[in-house]
């Protein structure tokens, strides 16, 4: 007589698509329960209970021909629709910063004193009381307006912006650099620049360095993970949200061999690599997701 054994499974460790399906072995969490490995899991989320559940929907709140490069700083929310820079109040209502931006570049932002900088490798200004402004050029010898780049960042009081393969660094409190020192040439384009607020800068090019000093007379760089970091993956997290025992903030970005975290001393650890595999994309964009008191970072690669 056959008999049929019933098992009842309700916690996941979440994807392993590393491992042979044959080879996916539960893990022990208790000496009483186990949580269970998966190979697929579209649109579900798994909170800390490990608990699964369907992924909540969305509400449509804005339509338009070709949105891009949301961001926000929690207080001003900004996106480009083709070529026109808008600006989005807490009821959805458009102001229009500008309507002649490149169509269809990506926009890279950071905020600094009472501005927001902005650039899209085409074109860079500043946002000040929702005014649009150009970076004027200096009457003053050796300096120059920061280029457009594909990224721009604060650090320390300067201004970077990444053009190609070249890290321009501002002045002290302004927004034009010197033409004689105030730059920095890697090996290849540049593809993340974030910095870890005083402590450093994770820079990627075809390897991630960590630039540690001062200012930009002590700059130095260490290499620290060798493989880039995908283009628009990164995020900056307190380094409390991923564990109690970090302190300060951290860098999450997708490296082309999994997602990575960079804390603020220049450490990296690849915290998907034994489990998850992937294609890696030309580039992507991520952000962090609060839901029943589990944080997610999700990205999107492309």
């Amino acid at each position: 007589m056959d008999i049929a054994i019933q098992q009842s499974v309700d916690k996941f460790s979440g994807i392993n698509t590393v491992d042979s399906a044959t080879r996916l072995f539960p893990i022990a969490i208790s000496r009483t329960e186990q949580v269970y490995p998966l190979q697929q899991a579209n649109n579900v989320d798994i909170d800390n209970t490990y608990a699964i559940s369907s992924r909540s929907g969305f509400t449509t709140v804005l339509t338009g021909t070709d949105i891009h490069s949301l961001w926000s700083d929690n207080v001003t929310m900004l996106y480009v629709d083709g070529v026109i820079f808008y600006k989005l109040d807490t009821v959805y209502n458009q102001v229009i910063i500008r309507s002649d931006l490149f169509a269809g570049a990506r926009m890279s932002y950071a905020s600094f004193n009472d501005r927001i900088y902005y650039t899209n490798e085409h074109q860079i200004g500043y946002i000040s009381k929702d005014v649009d402004n150009a970076l004027m050029t200096p009457a003053r010898e050796f300096k120059e307006p920061l280029p457009a780049g594909q990224f721009i960042e604060v650090h320390k009081g300067c201004l970077l912006v990444a053009k190609d393969n070249i890290l321009y660094i501002s002045d002290p409190l302004c927004d034009y650099y010197d033409v004689r020192t105030g730059y920095r040439i890697f090996n290849k384009r540049i593809t993340m620049l974030r910095s870890i607020v005083d402590n450093g800068i994770y820079v990627s090019d075809d390897q991630v360095w960590f630039i540690k000093g001062k200012g930009n007379d002590e700059f130095a760089r260490d290499g620290v993970f060798p493989s880039p970091a995908i283009p628009y993956t990164d995020i900056l997290v307190a380094g409390k949200y991923v564990d109690d025992s970090i302190d300060g903030d951290v860098a999450i970005w997708t490296s082309e061999n999994g997602i990575c975290l960079g804390d603020n001393s220049g450490k990296v650890v690849n915290l998907t690599e034994a489990r998850y595999t992937f294609t890696a994309r030309g580039r992507g964009t991520a952000f962090v997701r609060d839901k029943n008191n589990v944080r997610h970072y999700i990205n999107s690669l492309y």
